[in-house]
């Protein structure tokens, strides 16, 4: 099991090391408008960032910096080496502690740092609390511009991390893997917003992202509240889990709770539902799980 701190960072602990070489600070807000049946407008808020920030942070978002345009489905990862030079770009090395905040949509933030953990950043962590939050307990931000001083960004991928289309096919018939659905149960029954079709892939298990996360702070619940969480959902059933969404940022959140409570055999279905079911002959199912 991962220690929570080693993954969440308190504000106080962050605002004494505002001016510390080994730590950089990553801005990742983020602004959502839900679109259905598609993928939702994730904006930018690089104008609320640059009219105000935590000392020395950069500004990342989820979409225009840190996923493939060219990708085949929305959202697309970045390519790592790509990851890699944009924070070296930054001034950002591997060997300072990354830190990212954001506002209020927790799953961008959780999406951030598996885009950035995945493509080789060894050590990144994320506030507690929310970037309002922080501003409400009165401590400080600047609007000042940010001295940049590029660096090289060296670190080794993690594709284990992502799966492919073909292996989510694969797991269907597969006793020895879980598909975990991140959305909320509405969503899973297949009622409510959907991406392409309403529903699941079959044989999947409903955890839903919004279940992990703490409403008032944005962090993940604590480790023994997420464990019961999966018990109760039936991930020990499985050796292996993929988690999946509609487009890759709620599963996020599923693929950071499970890494945080100790699985280590577990991946991401980038595509998700975006890419899912865009192909005609990828099965889908609706209601209620039987024994649910």
């Amino acid at each position: 099991m991962v220690d929570y701190d080693e993954i969440f960072v308190q504000a106080d602990w962050l605002e004494e090391h505002l001016g510390d070489p080994g730590v950089a600070i990553l801005d990742v807000r983020t602004g959502f408008r839900p679109r259905p049946p598609g993928a939702s407008d994730f904006f930018s808020m690089r104008s609320n960032y640059e009219a105000g920030h935590l000392d020395r942070a950069h500004y990342l978002h989820m979409v225009d910096d840190l996923s493939d345009p060219h990708g085949s489905f929305p959202f697309t990862a970045l390519d790592p080496n790509q990851v890699r030079e944009l924070l070296g770009a930054l001034g950002v090395s591997n060997e300072q502690t990354l830190v990212l905040y954001g506002g209020n949509v927790p799953p961008v933030v959780h999406r951030c740092w598996w885009i950035l953990a995945q493509a080789g950043a060894t050590d990144v962590r994320i506030l507690d609390c929310s970037y309002d939050t922080w501003v409400d307990a009165g401590r400080p931000v600047t609007s000042a511009p940010v001295v940049v001083d590029s660096k090289r960004f060296e670190g080794s991928a993690r594709p284990e991390w992502i799966a492919s289309k073909e292996m989510v096919f694969a797991a269907i018939d597969d006793p020895s893997i879980g598909l975990v659905n991140a959305l909320t149960k509405e969503q899973f029954e297949g009622r409510g917003q959907f991406y392409g079709k309403p529903g699941r892939i079959p044989q999947s298990i409903s955890v839903p992202a919004v279940d992990l996360t703490d409403p008032i702070s944005g962090a993940l619940r604590k480790p023994d509240e997420l464990q019961e969480a999966f018990d109760k959902a039936g991930a020990n059933n499985f050796d292996h889990l993929i988690t999946y969404c509609g487009g890759g940022i709620a599963a996020s959140t599923a693929f950071l709770a499970l890494k945080l409570i100790g699985w280590d055999h577990i991946a991401l279905y980038d595509g998700s539902l975006m890419e899912w079911n865009d192909d005609p002959v990828a099965p889908i199912e609706v209601g209620p799980l039987v024994n649910g």
